[in-house]
């Protein structure tokens, strides 16, 4: 990203503009799987795109919130990363267009994804998904949001998920170490004033994290924001969450970025999807519900 601090009015336009543009042509990079069906749907008045990667009746599902720091990233330019997604995983993906800062700062984006999960919760049957296991799926960016969603679901007593993959997730803002350009000038953008040590912030400081659903936390080797992976299984694992850490050794942050010229990077995908799919068979029912 280049530098945009004291930008405003078309100057910051153009330069938001001009980052997604170079976003969605790395992200071009990433091919996937063919898939039995691909459909396009509005869920809770927000685009989405339905992946089924097989005519199974009844598949469990994702809901896939993408990474690019808040500001960057749409459906269209991780299309690669949610098919390879759904196969990994055998299950539905649905990747959803959250709102996006600056156009819709904090809290829009945990707004959209809260309500894509009570909407499924009530009609994903219609779309061939087992409604009792659909689960929160988010790498990054994207990541922060599925944590977010799954406490302010399990505060609220929402539908809870049937589980949570966080893949290189930021999940305390207030920490910059390896990013500090970067997480300045996006969360700017993303939070404004809003308090960093806020849970729906900065999940890893959540007072309460008992009621959270079965998590899985992928992190990279060479990516800083493995040591918050890390303290977040470990507090899940004390308030009496079944929390797995898988650690991707040689892999850097934006990984999902690789699938289609790093081996090791897709190996790691199979790994991950492996254990989604194990606890998805071992706990069928126990997922998504009023």
């Amino acid at each position: 990203m280049q530098h945009q601090e004291g930008m405003a009015g078309p100057e910051l336009v153009r330069w938001v503009e001009y980052e997604r543009g170079m976003h969605a042509r790395w992200m071009a990079d990433v091919t996937g799987p063919s898939m039995h069906q691909v459909t396009d749907l509005v869920i809770a008045r927000r685009p989405a795109r339905l992946y089924r990667p097989s005519a199974d009746a009844a598949l469990p599902a994702l809901v896939y919130l993408h990474g690019g720091g808040w500001v960057l990233g749409d459906i269209d330019c991780y299309e690669g990363v949610a098919r390879r997604l759904a196969v990994a995983c055998n299950t539905a993906v649905v990747s959803l267009e959250y709102r996006r800062a600056p156009e819709h700062p904090f809290p829009a984006a945990l707004e959209d994804t809260v309500a894509a999960m009570e909407w499924l919760g009530a009609h994903g049957g219609e779309w061939g998904m087992d409604a009792s296991r659909i689960g929160l799926a988010g790498d990054s960016a994207g990541g922060q949001l599925a944590a977010a969603a799954g406490l302010r679901l399990a505060a609220s007593g929402g539908p809870r998920p049937a589980l949570q993959l966080l893949i290189y997730p930021a999940l305390d803002l207030r920490d910059q170490r390896g990013y500090p350009d970067i997480m300045t000038r996006v969360l700017s953008l993303y939070l404004g004033t809003r308090e960093r040590t806020d849970g729906e912030v900065s999940p890893l400081l959540a007072a309460d994290l008992a009621g959270m659903p079965p998590t899985v936390i992928a992190t990279a080797e060479h990516d800083v924001l493995h040591l918050q992976g890390e303290a977040f299984a470990a507090r899940l694992q004390d308030a009496g969450v079944a929390a797995t850490h898988l650690f991707g050794q040689g892999l850097q942050h934006g990984f999902l970025g690789q699938l289609s010229t790093v081996p090791a990077t897709a190996d790691f995908l199979t790994a991950i999807g492996s254990k989604v799919r194990r606890i998805l068979q071992e706990a069928p029912g126990a997922g998504l519900r009023s």
